[in-house]
Protein backbone atom coordinates (compact mmCIF):
# COMPACT_ATOMS: atom_id res chain seq x y z
CA UNK A 1 0.00 0.00 0.00
CA UNK A 2 1.08 3.29 -0.76
CA UNK A 3 0.46 6.07 1.59
CA UNK A 4 2.02 9.68 1.51
CA UNK A 5 1.77 12.45 4.36
CA UNK A 6 1.38 15.43 2.91
CA UNK A 7 3.43 18.39 4.09
CA UNK A 8 1.39 20.65 5.85
CA UNK A 9 -0.22 17.43 7.63
CA UNK A 10 3.56 16.79 8.82
CA UNK A 11 4.16 19.93 9.78
CA UNK A 12 1.14 20.35 12.20
CA UNK A 13 2.19 16.74 13.44
CA UNK A 14 5.62 17.64 14.22
CA UNK A 15 4.23 20.62 16.22
CA UNK A 16 2.41 18.90 18.98
CA UNK A 17 5.75 16.32 19.54
CA UNK A 18 8.73 16.62 21.94
CA UNK A 19 10.36 13.91 19.65
CA UNK A 20 10.52 13.44 16.34
CA UNK A 21 8.11 12.96 12.94
CA UNK A 22 9.75 11.51 9.57
CA UNK A 23 8.51 10.82 5.71
CA UNK A 24 10.61 8.72 3.11
CA UNK A 25 13.35 11.33 2.10
CA UNK A 26 13.77 13.34 5.37
CA UNK A 27 16.93 13.31 7.34
CA UNK A 28 16.11 11.16 9.92
CA UNK A 29 14.54 8.49 8.41
CA UNK A 30 16.39 6.04 8.07
CA UNK A 31 17.26 5.99 11.62
CA UNK A 32 14.42 5.90 12.90
CA UNK A 33 12.89 2.84 10.67
CA UNK A 34 16.26 0.56 11.12
CA UNK A 35 16.13 -2.53 13.22
CA UNK A 36 18.50 -4.38 15.24
CA UNK A 37 17.72 -7.21 13.11
CA UNK A 38 18.53 -5.34 9.51
CA UNK A 39 16.67 -7.99 7.87
CA UNK A 40 13.52 -6.21 8.81
CA UNK A 41 13.74 -3.68 5.73
CA UNK A 42 11.10 -1.28 6.95
CA UNK A 43 9.07 1.02 4.86
CA UNK A 44 6.84 3.00 6.49
CA UNK A 45 4.91 6.19 5.54
CA UNK A 46 5.13 7.48 8.60
CA UNK A 47 7.68 7.37 11.86
CA UNK A 48 7.03 9.13 15.11
CA UNK A 49 9.82 8.99 17.61
CA UNK A 50 8.31 9.31 20.66
CA UNK A 51 9.61 10.82 23.90
CA UNK A 52 6.78 10.33 26.09
CA UNK A 53 3.08 8.76 26.26
CA UNK A 54 1.42 12.12 24.50
CA UNK A 55 3.56 11.76 21.32
CA UNK A 56 2.08 8.12 21.30
CA UNK A 57 -1.40 9.47 21.27
CA UNK A 58 -0.46 11.80 18.32
CA UNK A 59 0.77 9.19 16.08
CA UNK A 60 -2.24 7.03 16.82
CA UNK A 61 -4.62 9.60 16.52
CA UNK A 62 -2.65 10.34 12.96
CA UNK A 63 -2.87 6.56 11.91
CA UNK A 64 -6.25 6.78 12.63
CA UNK A 65 -7.23 9.79 10.43
CA UNK A 66 -4.77 8.97 7.67
CA UNK A 67 -6.13 5.11 7.63
CA UNK A 68 -3.14 3.88 7.98
CA UNK A 69 -2.20 0.30 10.11
CA UNK A 70 0.73 0.96 13.35
CA UNK A 71 3.52 -0.50 14.71
CA UNK A 72 5.94 -0.04 17.01
CA UNK A 73 9.54 -0.32 17.51
CA UNK A 74 12.18 -0.24 20.52
CA UNK A 75 15.47 -1.70 19.92
CA UNK A 76 13.87 -4.01 16.69
CA UNK A 77 15.11 -7.88 17.85
CA UNK A 78 12.19 -8.85 17.22
CA UNK A 79 10.21 -7.68 13.73
CA UNK A 80 7.40 -9.99 12.78
CA UNK A 81 5.58 -7.92 9.95
CA UNK A 82 7.96 -5.00 8.86
CA UNK A 83 5.54 -1.57 8.99
CA UNK A 84 5.17 -0.94 5.00
CA UNK A 85 2.72 2.09 4.14
CA UNK A 86 2.11 1.93 8.03
CA UNK A 87 2.89 4.54 10.95
CA UNK A 88 6.35 3.36 12.62
CA UNK A 89 6.05 4.51 16.39
CA UNK A 90 9.93 4.09 17.34
CA UNK A 91 10.06 3.97 21.33
CA UNK A 92 13.49 4.05 21.71
CA UNK A 93 14.19 7.32 23.58
CA UNK A 94 11.30 6.59 25.86
CA UNK A 95 14.30 4.66 28.29
CA UNK A 96 13.06 5.63 32.23
CA UNK A 97 13.57 3.37 34.84
CA UNK A 98 12.75 3.27 38.51
CA UNK A 99 13.05 0.65 40.98
CA UNK A 100 10.65 0.18 44.10
CA UNK A 101 12.82 -1.51 46.63
CA UNK A 102 9.94 -1.75 48.80
CA UNK A 103 7.55 -3.25 46.65
CA UNK A 104 9.77 -4.91 45.06
CA UNK A 105 8.85 -3.61 41.47
CA UNK A 106 9.77 -1.35 38.71
CA UNK A 107 8.86 0.60 36.07
CA UNK A 108 9.68 1.48 32.57
CA UNK A 109 9.19 3.24 29.58
CA UNK A 110 8.34 1.76 26.60
CA UNK A 111 11.76 1.88 24.95
CA UNK A 112 14.18 0.88 28.22
CA UNK A 113 16.42 -2.26 27.78
CA UNK A 114 17.27 -5.08 30.18
CA UNK A 115 20.43 -2.96 30.63
CA UNK A 116 18.69 -0.06 31.64
CA UNK A 117 16.87 -1.70 34.56
CA UNK A 118 19.38 -4.33 35.76
CA UNK A 119 22.34 -1.98 37.30
CA UNK A 120 19.18 0.02 38.78
CA UNK A 121 17.43 -3.02 40.32
CA UNK A 122 21.06 -4.73 41.22
CA UNK A 123 22.12 -1.79 43.57
CA UNK A 124 18.95 -3.04 45.36
CA UNK A 125 19.60 -6.80 45.52
CA UNK A 126 16.87 -7.20 42.96
CA UNK A 127 16.52 -8.50 39.51
CA UNK A 128 13.73 -9.07 36.57
CA UNK A 129 13.21 -11.83 34.36
CA UNK A 130 15.03 -10.99 31.39
CA UNK A 131 15.96 -12.84 28.62
CA UNK A 132 19.08 -14.24 26.99
CA UNK A 133 20.42 -10.95 26.56
CA UNK A 134 19.86 -7.48 28.16
CA UNK A 135 20.35 -6.02 24.84
CA UNK A 136 16.56 -6.49 24.27
CA UNK A 137 13.41 -3.80 24.87
CA UNK A 138 12.00 -5.20 28.04
CA UNK A 139 8.16 -3.73 26.88
CA UNK A 140 8.27 -5.97 23.87
CA UNK A 141 10.19 -9.10 25.55
CA UNK A 142 6.97 -9.09 28.10
CA UNK A 143 4.10 -8.67 25.83
CA UNK A 144 5.44 -11.69 24.17
CA UNK A 145 5.69 -13.89 27.13
CA UNK A 146 9.40 -13.26 27.97
CA UNK A 147 11.50 -16.24 29.35
CA UNK A 148 15.07 -16.60 29.90
CA UNK A 149 17.78 -18.51 32.10
CA UNK A 150 15.29 -17.78 35.19
CA UNK A 151 11.91 -19.02 33.37
CA UNK A 152 12.05 -22.66 35.18
CA UNK A 153 11.94 -21.04 38.36
CA UNK A 154 9.65 -17.74 38.23
CA UNK A 155 7.88 -18.51 35.26
CA UNK A 156 7.48 -15.91 31.95
CA UNK A 157 7.99 -12.45 32.67
CA UNK A 158 4.71 -11.53 31.68
CA UNK A 159 3.11 -13.38 35.11
CA UNK A 160 4.95 -10.79 37.05
CA UNK A 161 3.25 -7.68 35.17
CA UNK A 162 1.31 -5.02 37.65
CA UNK A 163 -0.01 -2.31 35.83
CA UNK A 164 0.23 -0.81 32.11
CA UNK A 165 0.10 2.73 30.49
CA UNK A 166 -1.37 1.73 27.62
CA UNK A 167 -3.01 4.02 24.38
CA UNK A 168 -5.46 1.86 22.71
CA UNK A 169 -6.85 2.04 19.28
CA UNK A 170 -8.96 4.86 20.03
CA UNK A 171 -5.89 7.21 20.68
CA UNK A 172 -6.58 6.95 24.72
CA UNK A 173 -4.27 6.87 26.99
CA UNK A 174 -5.67 4.00 29.81
CA UNK A 175 -4.41 2.04 32.64
CA UNK A 176 -4.45 -1.54 32.76
CA UNK A 177 -4.40 -3.94 35.61
CA UNK A 178 -5.90 -6.92 37.30
CA UNK A 179 -8.85 -3.82 38.81
CA UNK A 180 -9.05 -1.29 35.61
CA UNK A 181 -9.52 -2.10 32.18
CA UNK A 182 -9.07 -6.32 33.36
CA UNK A 183 -9.94 -7.83 30.29
CA UNK A 184 -6.86 -5.61 28.39
CA UNK A 185 -4.44 -6.50 30.70
CA UNK A 186 -5.21 -9.92 30.59
CA UNK A 187 -4.70 -9.84 26.50
CA UNK A 188 -1.40 -7.52 26.88
CA UNK A 189 0.52 -9.96 29.09
CA UNK A 190 1.36 -12.76 25.91
CA UNK A 191 -0.48 -11.14 23.04
CA UNK A 192 2.15 -9.51 21.30
CA UNK A 193 1.43 -6.26 21.21
CA UNK A 194 -2.21 -6.29 19.72
CA UNK A 195 -4.12 -4.79 21.66
CA UNK A 196 -2.41 -1.09 22.69
CA UNK A 197 0.89 0.40 22.65
CA UNK A 198 1.93 -0.16 26.41
CA UNK A 199 4.01 3.66 27.05
CA UNK A 200 4.73 2.19 30.72
CA UNK A 201 5.09 -1.04 32.32
CA UNK A 202 5.31 -2.03 36.16
CA UNK A 203 6.37 -5.48 37.37
CA UNK A 204 8.12 -7.84 40.11
CA UNK A 205 11.50 -7.83 40.94
CA UNK A 206 12.79 -10.87 42.35
CA UNK A 207 15.48 -11.03 45.21
CA UNK A 208 18.38 -12.35 42.98
CA UNK A 209 21.68 -10.71 43.28
CA UNK A 210 24.15 -13.97 41.62
CA UNK A 211 23.35 -17.01 39.93
CA UNK A 212 25.55 -20.40 39.10
CA UNK A 213 25.83 -20.39 35.22
CA UNK A 214 28.23 -20.41 32.42
CA UNK A 215 28.80 -23.37 29.24
CA UNK A 216 30.80 -26.52 28.92
CA UNK A 217 32.50 -26.22 25.38
CA UNK A 218 32.58 -29.48 23.58
CA UNK A 219 34.31 -30.44 20.01
CA UNK A 220 30.98 -31.06 18.28
CA UNK A 221 32.31 -34.25 17.03
CA UNK A 222 30.96 -35.24 20.11
CA UNK A 223 27.51 -34.01 19.96
CA UNK A 224 26.04 -37.51 20.03
CA UNK A 225 27.94 -38.46 23.22
CA UNK A 226 26.65 -34.70 24.72
CA UNK A 227 22.98 -34.87 23.49
CA UNK A 228 23.02 -38.72 25.40
CA UNK A 229 23.90 -37.37 28.46
CA UNK A 230 22.13 -34.24 28.24
CA UNK A 231 19.00 -35.82 27.63
CA UNK A 232 19.28 -38.46 30.84
CA UNK A 233 20.67 -35.29 33.00
CA UNK A 234 18.20 -32.80 31.85
CA UNK A 235 15.09 -35.32 33.38
CA UNK A 236 15.68 -34.53 37.33
CA UNK A 237 17.15 -31.05 37.17
CA UNK A 238 14.94 -28.55 39.77
CA UNK A 239 13.22 -26.13 38.53
CA UNK A 240 15.77 -23.83 40.49
CA UNK A 241 17.96 -24.53 36.75
CA UNK A 242 16.87 -23.72 32.81
CA UNK A 243 18.94 -25.49 31.03
CA UNK A 244 19.95 -25.97 27.21
CA UNK A 245 22.37 -27.60 24.64
CA UNK A 246 23.43 -25.55 21.64
CA UNK A 247 25.61 -26.17 18.53
CA UNK A 248 27.46 -23.12 17.83
CA UNK A 249 29.27 -22.30 14.74
CA UNK A 250 31.54 -19.61 16.49
CA UNK A 251 32.70 -16.53 13.92
CA UNK A 252 36.49 -15.87 13.82
CA UNK A 253 36.00 -12.08 16.01
CA UNK A 254 38.70 -10.65 18.01
CA UNK A 255 36.76 -10.67 21.10
CA UNK A 256 35.64 -14.27 21.23
CA UNK A 257 38.27 -16.68 22.77
CA UNK A 258 41.01 -18.09 20.91
CA UNK A 259 39.89 -21.91 21.91
CA UNK A 260 36.49 -21.03 20.55
CA UNK A 261 37.13 -19.02 17.54
CA UNK A 262 36.20 -20.00 14.27
CA UNK A 263 35.41 -23.68 15.24
CA UNK A 264 32.03 -25.64 15.44
CA UNK A 265 30.75 -26.97 19.25
CA UNK A 266 28.33 -28.07 21.15
CA UNK A 267 27.91 -26.71 24.77
CA UNK A 268 25.88 -27.38 27.38
CA UNK A 269 24.57 -24.12 29.52
CA UNK A 270 22.35 -23.85 32.35
CA UNK A 271 21.61 -21.57 35.44
CA UNK A 272 20.81 -22.63 38.42
CA UNK A 273 19.04 -19.97 40.75
CA UNK A 274 18.54 -21.83 43.89
CA UNK A 275 20.14 -22.06 48.06
CA UNK A 276 23.95 -22.72 48.05
CA UNK A 277 24.78 -21.35 44.86
CA UNK A 278 28.34 -22.96 44.33
CA UNK A 279 27.93 -25.93 46.22
CA UNK A 280 24.79 -26.96 44.66
CA UNK A 281 25.76 -25.54 41.27
CA UNK A 282 28.66 -28.04 41.22
CA UNK A 283 26.92 -30.71 42.26
CA UNK A 284 24.71 -30.10 39.31
CA UNK A 285 27.31 -30.34 37.29
CA UNK A 286 29.30 -33.26 39.16
CA UNK A 287 28.17 -35.68 36.25
CA UNK A 288 29.71 -33.46 33.25
CA UNK A 289 32.99 -33.42 35.37
CA UNK A 290 32.91 -37.11 36.14
CA UNK A 291 34.44 -37.65 32.73
CA UNK A 292 35.75 -41.48 33.59
CA UNK A 293 32.27 -42.01 33.23
CA UNK A 294 30.81 -39.96 30.87
CA UNK A 295 33.57 -40.88 28.30
CA UNK A 296 33.17 -37.13 26.87
CA UNK A 297 36.59 -35.96 28.03
CA UNK A 298 37.18 -32.75 28.97
CA UNK A 299 35.75 -29.58 27.29
CA UNK A 300 37.44 -26.84 25.41
CA UNK A 301 36.23 -24.30 27.78
CA UNK A 302 34.48 -24.60 31.24
CA UNK A 303 33.25 -20.91 32.29
CA UNK A 304 31.24 -21.79 35.13
CA UNK A 305 30.50 -20.33 38.31
CA UNK A 306 28.95 -18.08 40.54
CA UNK A 307 28.62 -14.66 38.60
CA UNK A 308 26.52 -11.70 39.24
CA UNK A 309 23.25 -11.34 38.16
CA UNK A 310 24.63 -8.72 36.05
CA UNK A 311 26.68 -10.52 34.12
CA UNK A 312 23.93 -13.47 32.83
CA UNK A 313 24.64 -12.18 29.31
CA UNK A 314 27.64 -14.36 29.52
CA UNK A 315 25.27 -17.45 29.72
CA UNK A 316 23.82 -16.95 26.21
CA UNK A 317 26.60 -14.42 24.38
CA UNK A 318 24.17 -13.18 22.04
CA UNK A 319 25.42 -10.95 20.00
CA UNK A 320 25.47 -7.23 20.72
CA UNK A 321 25.78 -5.41 17.46
CA UNK A 322 22.86 -4.97 14.85
CA UNK A 323 23.01 -8.00 12.27
CA UNK A 324 20.78 -9.31 9.77
CA UNK A 325 19.37 -12.80 11.17
CA UNK A 326 16.71 -15.18 10.05
CA UNK A 327 15.11 -17.99 12.81
CA UNK A 328 12.89 -20.68 13.06
CA UNK A 329 11.79 -22.45 16.47
CA UNK A 330 9.56 -25.05 17.21
CA UNK A 331 8.64 -26.87 20.51
CA UNK A 332 10.06 -30.55 20.63
CA UNK A 333 8.22 -33.18 23.20
CA UNK A 334 11.45 -34.47 24.08
CA UNK A 335 15.25 -35.12 23.19
CA UNK A 336 14.62 -38.94 22.23
CA UNK A 337 17.43 -40.97 20.56
CA UNK A 338 15.70 -40.15 16.96
CA UNK A 339 15.63 -36.63 17.89
CA UNK A 340 19.36 -36.65 19.18
CA UNK A 341 20.12 -38.13 16.09
CA UNK A 342 18.08 -35.48 13.92
CA UNK A 343 19.89 -32.36 15.57
CA UNK A 344 23.45 -34.29 14.93
CA UNK A 345 22.25 -34.69 11.13
CA UNK A 346 21.14 -30.84 11.36
CA UNK A 347 24.31 -29.31 13.28
CA UNK A 348 26.89 -32.25 13.70
CA UNK A 349 30.53 -32.28 12.17
CA UNK A 350 29.05 -33.52 8.89
CA UNK A 351 26.00 -30.89 8.42
CA UNK A 352 27.92 -28.02 6.68
CA UNK A 353 25.00 -26.19 8.87
CA UNK A 354 25.02 -22.07 8.18
CA UNK A 355 23.26 -21.20 11.13
CA UNK A 356 25.73 -19.95 14.12
CA UNK A 357 23.11 -21.65 16.78
CA UNK A 358 20.91 -24.31 16.93
CA UNK A 359 19.47 -24.11 20.79
CA UNK A 360 17.49 -26.82 22.24
CA UNK A 361 16.68 -25.05 25.76
CA UNK A 362 14.67 -26.78 28.68
CA UNK A 363 11.20 -26.29 29.55
CA UNK A 364 8.95 -27.21 32.26
CA UNK A 365 8.76 -26.17 35.57
CA UNK A 366 7.08 -22.99 36.18
CA UNK A 367 6.93 -22.62 32.35
CA UNK A 368 4.65 -25.56 31.76
CA UNK A 369 2.34 -25.21 35.15
CA UNK A 370 -1.31 -24.27 33.98
CA UNK A 371 -1.06 -20.41 34.52
CA UNK A 372 -4.07 -18.01 36.01
CA UNK A 373 -3.60 -15.69 32.64
CA UNK A 374 -2.58 -16.26 29.26
CA UNK A 375 -0.18 -18.58 27.95
CA UNK A 376 1.81 -17.52 25.22
CA UNK A 377 3.09 -21.33 24.65
CA UNK A 378 0.12 -22.81 23.84
CA UNK A 379 0.26 -24.78 27.31
CA UNK A 380 1.91 -27.03 25.48
CA UNK A 381 3.32 -29.87 27.19
CA UNK A 382 6.60 -30.11 24.76
CA UNK A 383 10.02 -30.32 27.06
CA UNK A 384 12.28 -28.49 24.86
CA UNK A 385 11.99 -25.29 22.59
CA UNK A 386 14.37 -25.19 19.80
CA UNK A 387 15.43 -22.24 18.08
CA UNK A 388 17.73 -21.89 15.25
CA UNK A 389 19.22 -19.05 13.89
CA UNK A 390 21.87 -17.83 10.88
CA UNK A 391 23.27 -14.69 10.25
CA UNK A 392 23.28 -13.27 6.63
CA UNK A 393 25.78 -10.88 5.39
CA UNK A 394 25.01 -11.22 2.25
CA UNK A 395 22.06 -12.20 -0.09
CA UNK A 396 23.66 -15.99 -1.06
CA UNK A 397 24.15 -15.78 2.66
CA UNK A 398 20.70 -14.78 3.44
CA UNK A 399 19.08 -17.55 0.76
CA UNK A 400 21.43 -20.08 1.99
CA UNK A 401 19.75 -19.41 5.95
CA UNK A 402 16.49 -19.29 4.85
CA UNK A 403 16.58 -22.88 3.13
CA UNK A 404 18.46 -24.52 5.88
CA UNK A 405 15.96 -23.44 8.12
CA UNK A 406 13.04 -24.83 5.83
CA UNK A 407 14.91 -28.16 5.72
CA UNK A 408 15.04 -27.64 9.83
CA UNK A 409 11.84 -27.10 10.24
CA UNK A 410 10.77 -30.27 7.96
CA UNK A 411 13.41 -32.60 9.80
CA UNK A 412 11.92 -32.10 13.77
CA UNK A 413 8.13 -31.94 12.10
CA UNK A 414 7.86 -35.69 13.81
CA UNK A 415 9.62 -34.64 16.80
CA UNK A 416 7.64 -31.02 17.51
CA UNK A 417 4.40 -30.87 19.67
CA UNK A 418 2.94 -28.31 17.28
CA UNK A 419 2.63 -25.58 19.63
CA UNK A 420 4.82 -22.38 18.64
CA UNK A 421 6.05 -19.60 20.83
CA UNK A 422 5.42 -16.09 20.16
CA UNK A 423 8.51 -14.46 20.94
CA UNK A 424 10.27 -16.94 18.87
CA UNK A 425 8.03 -15.97 15.64
CA UNK A 426 10.26 -12.97 13.39
CA UNK A 427 9.49 -11.86 9.75
CA UNK A 428 8.70 -15.00 7.50
CA UNK A 429 8.02 -17.15 10.97
CA UNK A 430 4.70 -15.45 12.05
CA UNK A 431 2.62 -16.65 9.60
CA UNK A 432 -1.38 -16.85 10.73
CA UNK A 433 -0.92 -20.79 11.43
CA UNK A 434 1.85 -20.10 13.64
CA UNK A 435 0.45 -17.31 15.44
CA UNK A 436 -2.72 -18.83 16.25
CA UNK A 437 -0.62 -22.30 17.30
CA UNK A 438 1.08 -19.99 20.43
CA UNK A 439 -2.02 -20.29 22.13
CA UNK A 440 -4.64 -22.60 23.41
CA UNK A 441 -7.58 -22.93 21.13
CA UNK A 442 -9.62 -20.86 24.39
CA UNK A 443 -7.45 -18.65 24.45
CA UNK A 444 -7.28 -17.81 21.14
CA UNK A 445 -10.91 -17.57 20.96
CA UNK A 446 -10.72 -15.15 23.86
CA UNK A 447 -7.99 -13.32 22.18
CA UNK A 448 -9.98 -12.67 18.99
CA UNK A 449 -12.91 -11.92 20.59
CA UNK A 450 -10.86 -9.23 22.24
CA UNK A 451 -9.39 -7.92 19.22
CA UNK A 452 -13.15 -7.99 17.69
CA UNK A 453 -13.98 -5.14 21.10
CA UNK A 454 -10.48 -3.06 21.61
CA UNK A 455 -9.30 -3.06 17.85
CA UNK A 456 -12.04 -3.79 15.46
CA UNK A 457 -10.06 -2.26 12.48
CA UNK A 458 -7.05 -3.91 13.47
CA UNK A 459 -4.69 -0.66 13.71
CA UNK A 460 -2.19 -2.68 15.55
CA UNK A 461 -1.48 -4.96 12.89
CA UNK A 462 2.13 -4.83 12.36
CA UNK A 463 2.93 -7.71 14.85
CA UNK A 464 1.96 -11.42 15.65
CA UNK A 465 -1.13 -10.34 14.65
CA UNK A 466 -4.57 -11.92 16.07
CA UNK A 467 -7.17 -11.15 13.76
CA UNK A 468 -10.13 -9.07 15.29
CA UNK A 469 -12.43 -11.28 13.33
CA UNK A 470 -13.88 -14.86 11.32
CA UNK A 471 -10.83 -13.75 9.70
CA UNK A 472 -8.55 -15.48 12.17
CA UNK A 473 -7.37 -19.33 10.91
Amino acid sequence: MEANIDRSTLEALRAGLRGDAYVPGDEGYEEGRTAWNLNAHQHPALVVVAEGAADVVAAVLQAREEGLGVGVMATGHGVAAPADGGVLVNTSRMRGVRVDPETRTARVEAGAKWADLVPEAATHGLAGLQGSTSGVGIVGYTMGGGFGWLGRKHGFAADSVKEADVVTAEGELVKASAHENADLFWGLKGGGGNFGIVTSLEFALYPITHVYGGNLFYAVEKAEKVLELYARWSEDLPEEVTSAVAFLNVPPMPDIPEPLSGRSVITVRFCYTGEGLEEMGEELLAPWRELGETKIGEPIMDTFGVMPYEMMDMISMDPVDPLGAYGHSDMLRDLSQETQKTLVKLAGAESNSPLIMLEARQLGGALSRPPADLNPMGRSDARFILNGIGATFSPEMAQAVQAYLAYVAEAVEPYASGAQYVNFMDLDGATPERVKAAYSQGDWDRLVELKGRRDPENLFRFNRNIPPSSVAV
